[in-house]
């Protein structure tokens, strides 16, 4: 599932109020608007949390959902309902005994693992660098400063002579808007 920074942001704030809400009232259900508000009150100033409408609030339930998921635990996600009062159409599985697993269980025993999912979700969620294309002539000034910035440095990474195709390989990626260090780690890794 591809998730973006609102997403990662939500999703957080969602799991940190389930979470509340099932260490302090085992069995309780919130209405996904009643959740949408309370983040919104908690975070008066993040704009991102303040643009949240309960209509978008599926997919980051379904993040908390995989998180539970992945690592065998209760769904908490299940607390959260629809005006109605139950889970959405989308729900799998028998509610009411996953709210008595969710109240049972020892939430802090997986801490860490929300904070390592939390970070890979924001990890995905980084939108990839534009690249900017450089002249040939930028492309060759940029080698040879980061090259001999290495062999300056005392301990170069990188060998004290490269074939021709190699040097070609290098400013071709750096032509191409790639930054010198991962031009040379990619040329000279696969030469090695």
């Amino acid at each position: 599932m591809k998730t973006t920074a609102y997403d990662v942001r939500l999703g957080e704030i969602y799991y940190r109020y389930l979470l509340e809400l099932a260490r302090e009232r085992p069995g309780a259900t919130i209405r996904y608007g009643e959740l949408v508000e309370r983040a919104k009150t908690g975070y008066p100033n993040d704009e991102l949390v303040q643009s949240a409408i309960p209509l978008s609030i599926g997919k980051r339930l379904l993040m908390i959902e995989m998180f539970c998921a992945r690592h065998a635990l209760p769904n908490l996600a299940c607390l959260a309902v629809n005006a109605s009062g139950r889970p959405g159409p989308g729900y799998k599985g028998n509610w009411e005994d996953e709210k008595l697993r969710v109240a049972r269980f020892d939430w802090e025993s997986c801490e860490q693992d929300w904070a390592i999912h939390v970070s890979e979700w924001r990890a995905a969620a980084q939108k990839p660098l534009k690249l900017v294309r450089r002249s040939r002539q930028e492309a060759e000034k940029v080698f040879m400063a980061h090259w001999r910035a290495d062999a300056a440095s005392g301990s170069p990474l990188y060998p004290n002579r490269l074939g021709n195709e190699i040097k070609e390989q290098i400013i071709k990626a750096i032509e191409r808007g790639h930054a010198p260090e991962a031009a040379f780690q990619a040329a000279v890794t696969e030469e090695i």
